[in-house]
């Protein structure tokens, strides 16, 4: 085929663009509705579902609904695109089983199901909502009893992030078989760098039960509870048991950057534990403590220490691979 002079080529582009703009410019933004009826999902379903892109996927997006009857549900499920509802506080578990039909997407780590308001379910909207293929983002649940839901997160694929104030041990247990970042349902083999297979990530926990951290031992990856803002010695040594992954005798990660302070007690549990350990929120350390730390053999992060006496950096330096913060720089 031959190539279009250049201004032709300018003026196919433009015109292309325009139609698309057009497209754009006349399909409804349906974010901004707060109630929808039968006929009006019907005749959005109807048109093509504008989406919008994010890193957990992209989106239809209806997030100022508060409500969500199970018959809209049963017409906006039907599309093969992701759904958003960020504003629902509540779902019904009759709303919960027509969303579980949603088509599962194909894309790896990319969410269909968001519903990042909802801090509580109902035992019966959880089990409904446990039998959902594809990936559900409950980024703001607190609550969580079910074990089917618990196991059905455990099998998504990509990161799980979950906004949790209390974790149960027989919960931790199984969120802890979380494999999401090793291999893709549809797509084949996917590694992180680290080649972590899992990245779990429990966002507003404040405490640790040892039991509950004995259940989280046995997660692989990366575990992140920034959040935490105490650990005890016996929460400290069953975390300490975590390994990256077991099948390549790797290390894993365990983020902990709600701690402002930790004992030397629990320095010392938690320093056998081989992976990367991450305490950017330290800002002071005892001399006992950094003693206790510098036996840890992972990379260690404590680059959010802003005191920092000469006896204190004497203690670290026994370690093979800190991280500290940058000297301050002079000027005048």
């Amino acid at each position: 085929m031959p190539v279009p002079p250049s201004g032709s080529r300018r003026l196919v582009i433009a015109l292309v663009a325009s139609l698309s703009l057009a497209g754009v410019a006349g399909a409804q933004d349906v974010s901004k509705l707060t109630s929808l009826t039968v006929e009006k999902a019907q005749e959005l379903a109807a048109q093509k579902p504008v989406t919008k892109a994010g890193l957990d996927g992209s989106f239809w997006t209806f997030d100022a609904l508060t409500s969500l009857s199970p018959e809209v549900a049963e017409v906006l499920v039907k599309p093969a695109v992701g759904l958003s509802f960020n504003g629902l506080a509540d779902l019904s578990p009759e709303t919960a089983k027509v969303l579980a039909t949603h088509e599962a997407s194909p894309t790896f780590g990319y969410g269909d199901l968001r519903l990042g308001g909802l801090k509580r379910l109902s035992p019966q909207a959880a089990e409904a909502l446990a039998a959902h293929q594809g990936m559900v983002l409950l980024y703001g649940l607190e609550m969580l009893d079910s074990v089917p839901l618990a196991q059905k997160l455990a099998r998504q694929w990509g990161e799980l992030r979950l906004g949790l104030t209390e974790l149960s041990p027989p919960i931790a247990a199984e969120l802890a078989k979380h494999r999401g970042t090793e291999v893709s349902k549809k797509e084949g083999p996917q590694h992180r760098i680290d080649r972590a297979v899992s990245v779990l990530r429990i966002d507003r926990l404040r405490s640790l039960t040892p039991e509950t951290a004995e259940a989280l031992s046995a997660h692989e990856g990366v575990l992140v509870l920034n959040d935490l803002v105490s650990l005890d010695p016996q929460v400290a040594a069953a975390l300490a048991k975590r390994v990256g992954n077991r099948k390549l005798n790797r290390p894993g990660t365990l983020v902990l950057n709600g701690l402002e302070s930790i004992s030397a007690q629990a320095a010392a549990a938690i320093a056998p534990f081989s992976g990367e350990l991450v305490l950017k929120g330290i800002t002071k350390l005892t001399p006992p403590t950094a003693a206790a730390l510098a036996a840890h053999k992972g990379r260690l992060h404590l680059t959010g220490l802003t005191d920092m006496s000469p006896t204190v950096k004497a203690a670290l330096k026994p370690h093979p691979n800190v991280l500290l913060p940058p000297p301050p720089t002079g000027g005048n």
